[in-house]
């Protein structure tokens, strides 16, 4: 095979691993709304009937249920002004805490509510910078985000004051999958790149990674 040919097929190769990696999350991502948007109209489906008997003239189905999703909307919106303020503050807290208590429930209740505060917080700002560590073994290296610092307890228990604490993530979905470890800072590298770069490097299991910063030093 010619120089032409291989850089040929590596160039076909790149561009359909680059659309498999554009086109699955998006299709996934079109079928997951269809699912909830139709799970949640069903759920409303007495309030699209009481709609549709307000409304006169028997309006079309397409009006009814864009009329109903401005409702749930508005009422989304309403209860996050009054949980916004005080005492709607103090009520969400006393429900969450009221919640949390029920034997069953609770399990459920707080695994669906850090879900739903995941959906609506930016995930990039969990985390504070980027760096490049030694993981899984002596001269490998990962990208990893510093979280917090490490607690006095651990550093105390190791007698090691330098451990800096690390997020290493799991692709294809950094922002919840991976390791966090407290690791000594000389096994921590900086490295020029943003925490939206890793990000989407590691949601496309490298395939996007071509412009990223290769500078590193360490901490």
């Amino acid at each position: 095979m010619t120089a032409s040919h291989r850089r040929g097929t590596t160039l076909l190769k790149r561009w359909l691993i680059n659309g498999i990696a554009i086109t699955i999350p998006l299709v996934i991502t079109i079928l997951v709304l269809v699912v909830v948007l139709n799970f949640v109209l069903n759920i409303l489906s007495p309030v699209v009937q009481g709609i549709v008997y307000v409304l006169p003239n028997d309006p079309p189905t397409v009006v009814v249920e864009l009329v109903t999703l401005l409702s749930l909307i508005g009422f989304f919106l309403l209860v996050g002004i009054v949980a916004e303020y005080t005492p709607g503050r103090y009520i969400s807290q006393r429900l969450d805490a009221t919640m949390e208590t029920i034997p069953g429930v609770s399990t459920v209740y707080e695994s669906v509510r850090r879900a739903s505060n995941m959906l609506i917080d930016d995930d990039t700002e969990q985390f504070q910078d980027v760096k490049v560590v030694e993981f899984p073994h002596k001269d490998a290296y990962m990208l990893g985000f510093l979280t917090a610092g490490t607690p006095p307890a651990i550093e105390n228990r190791v007698d090691n004051s330098t451990l800096v604490t690390i997020m290493v993530p799991l692709g294809p979905n950094p922002t919840t999958n991976g390791f966090v470890m407290h690791m000594p800072a000389e096994h921590v590298y900086d490295v020029d790149i943003t925490v939206e770069e890793a990000i989407r490097s590691i949601a496309t299991l490298g395939v996007d990674s071509s412009d990223l910063g290769n500078e590193m030093r360490p901490e």
